[in-house]
């Protein structure tokens, strides 16, 4: 029986230059891979690149509190979308267990963990790069007003696969706080992947998980539609095994798929969805 499925057609949260194609076309190019499955769809606003650019953590705000308010308290697949979207996708889960100690696994080349200061001095200054670190309590004072268990997440809590992209400010902080990364580089062979997961199971234990997985993780030879690619990614054997390993997560995310008419993406797109819709 498959799970429910929430789409969020948004992607101004992503790169420099504002668009709105991209990952906000995804959600309703996964429906049609997956006709038979109910969804809950979430548009945004329908200005101008050039209306958001004026606001861009505030545009990003009002699609977040869509998200918080649409998320379903059962067991689902959100489909973005940017990874921006992840902000009140994940808030609105950990508000539904007040009383548990939730943890996110973020299978991704980046580590989108800057503040909006950080961002705009280091790198893009898109608000797709600040959500985890607003996760941890620190971001948008608007953002951070959505969520009612403060911080929604934890530092011991967060689980980076597939890391190989980021600035300096994003490394410091995470080497500061001792946060897990397995880089892309260490995850050459199954016995590698095998030791990841087991070492995220024992941290994690019995307690409630989010998987978020960016699409562009997957080398950027064997996945093609994503914006922001970068080189030295998993193999897509890997990227199936660490899907597969946690398909019994609390909630997921699929997220910055840019459907470009690419038949290999758009079916790597369906094994891997489908291994948790039809888990």
């Amino acid at each position: 029986m498959m799970i429910e499925f929430m789409g969020v057609e948004y992607a101004r949260g992503a790169t420099a230059t504002i668009r709105n194609d991209g990952p906000a076309m995804a959600p309703r190019a996964v429906q049609q891979m997956f006709p038979d499955t109910d969804w809950i769809m979430i548009a945004a606003d329908n200005v101008s690149p050039t209306v958001a650019a004026q606001d861009r953590f505030g545009d990003a705000f009002n699609i977040h509190k869509r998200v918080y308010a649409a998320t379903p308290r059962g067991r689902h697949i959100m489909i973005g979308g940017d990874h921006s979207v992840n902000f009140g996708h994940f808030a609105a889960i950990r508000d539904g267990f007040p009383d548990e100690d939730l943890c996110l696994v973020y299978i991704d080349a980046h580590l989108d963990i800057h503040t909006p200061e950080s961002s705009r001095l280091q790198a893009s200054g898109a608000p797709h790069g600040t959500n985890v670190r607003a996760l941890l309590g620190d971001g948008d004072e608007r953002w951070l007003g959505l969520i009612k268990n403060k911080p929604a997440l934890k530092p011991q809590n967060l689980f980076y696969i597939g890391t190989r992209a980021f600035e300096p400010a994003e490394i410091e902080f995470a080497r500061a706080q001792n946060i897990h990364i397995r880089s892309a580089s260490e995850l050459q062979n199954e016995s590698d992947w095998t030791d990841t997961v087991r070492e995220i199971r024992r941290k994690i234990g019995t307690r409630p998980f989010v998987i978020s997985f960016d699409f562009d993780v997957i080398d950027p030879t064997v996945f093609r539609d994503v914006w922001v690619p970068e080189p030295n990614g998993i193999s897509l054997d890997a990227a199936k095994y660490f899907v597969s390993e946690f398909s019994d997560a609390d909630g997921f995310e699929f997220v910055e798929y840019a459907p470009s008419g690419d038949e290999k993406s758009a079916q790597i797109v369906h094994d891997l969805i489908s291994m948790v819709a039809n888990d």
